[in-house]
């Protein structure tokens, strides 16, 4: 067995995004005129899904890391795996028997993106596929976006609480990320919160979006937020109490570190007790509450993948041995650079490079959220409670 940091495991898919050039003031129906000719300025492709972005960003942090997900041996496949060969330095196990995922990304100007997506081997993907020997040789396990995968989320997300036991049995430390499930799927159908109290007890660092957690703990509020959002900031109509409330229940159904990302924003971070803490080897974290504003883009590209190389920078302090309120650092300048660049990780630099910014005291994004509630600290730089 190698010398592996974390085993980053779950959604992935090859993006392909063709590049429209001068197309500008054209209505979809026109630019998508059946019989119509269209030529294109060149194509990105690229691995996307959280195997891709907050494995690759950890990769480029400095970890080592060993991905596992659902690819074929087809030609998607082979572009898949050279990706992230190329990233990681590793190799991803293929199978014979399942399709390679795909999104074919139109993104037009002036135009909301289209994503033509087809889940493959995501679908088939299972706790079978995960070599949890060396995920007890890592001792860190990430698993991103059950809701994209159905047989994850199948029988009530049976096969995603199986994963989580086995992978607390062999005495790994374990994080999971969400995304946010289509309504009129049979994903967005489930009891998502009966399945997440039923999986948090072998999960230490939980770190969904306040979309995903609203909608599958409170879904009458996030309907009400969604529709006076109307296709806005959703962040920007968010009650701060509610999020310490959706916090309290991550710990409360058995997280230790409950990280909820609120956008551009910041991020909410609220830890268990010592007890629990004791088991992560992190006492002194116990009973904390902070909210870390997110760190001023002065040349903003895209926020794709932000949430995931977000939660990447907080996975790779705490590997290091950073203290809390040094990771949520991490973490937010992560998530900066990321927004940096047209690519999920293009721009994500090694970790020293990442706290060389944080010492250099860039600008930090003014938010009204813990305002009130919880108090500034000049010397972290960020709310406490």
């Amino acid at each position: 067995m190698s010398n592996t940091d974390i085993v980053v495991a779950g959604h992935i898919c090859l993006d392909i995004s063709p590049e429209f050039p001068g197309l500008q003031n054209q209505s979809i129906d026109t630019l998508f005129r059946p019989g119509r000719l269209i030529n294109m300025a060149g194509v990105s492709i690229s691995d996307g899904g959280p195997v891709a972005n907050t494995g690759f960003a950890l990769a480029r942090l400095g970890l080592n890391v060993l991905p596992m997900a659902g690819v074929g041996n087809d030609d998607f496949g082979s572009l898949i795996s050279a990706i992230v060969q190329r990233e990681t330095g590793r190799d991803i196990v293929r199978r014979d028997d399942i399709a390679s995922s795909y999104s074919v990304i139109l993104s037009p100007p002036g135009i909301d993106r289209i994503i033509l997506h087809h889940p493959a081997g995501n679908d088939e993907f299972s706790s079978r596929d995960i070599d949890f020997a060396e995920v007890a040789n890592a001792g860190y396990f990430h698993f991103g976006y059950p809701p994209l995968m159905k047989g994850i989320f199948a029988d009530d997300g049976e096969e995603l609480k199986r994963i989580y036991q086995k992978a607390k049995a062999v005495g790994a430390i374990t994080s999971l990320d969400m995304s946010l499930p289509d309504v009129d799927s049979d994903s967005g159908k489930l009891d998502w919160a009966n399945i997440i109290e039923e999986t948090l007890c072998d999960v230490d660092i939980f770190t969904p979006s306040v979309e995903e957690i609203l909608f599958m703990l409170d879904r009458s509020e996030y309907e009400r937020i969604a529709g006076i959002s109307a296709g806005g900031e959703f962040t920007d109509h968010l009650d701060f109490a509610h999020i310490r409330l959706l916090a309290g229940q991550m710990i409360e159904m058995g997280s230790a570190i409950a990280m909820i990302k609120c956008g551009s924003h910041g991020i909410f971070i609220k830890t268990s007790e010592a007890a629990r803490m004791r088991n992560l080897d992190k006492p002194e974290w116990a009973d904390k509450e902070l909210f870390c504003p997110t760190y001023h883009v002065e040349d903003f590209k895209s926020a794709l993948g932000s949430g995931d190389t977000t939660v990447a920078g907080f996975l790779t302090g705490m590997i290091r041995g950073r203290d809390l309120y040094e990771c949520a650092r991490i973490a937010c300048q992560t998530g900066a650079a990321c927004c940096t660049t047209y690519s999920a990780t293009g721009a994500i630099p090694p970790l020293e490079e990442i706290e060389k910014r944080i010492a250099n005291s860039p600008k930090q994004n003014d938010t009204p959220l813990p305002k009130g509630v919880l108090e500034y600290c000049e010397k972290e730089r960020m709310y406490i409670g």
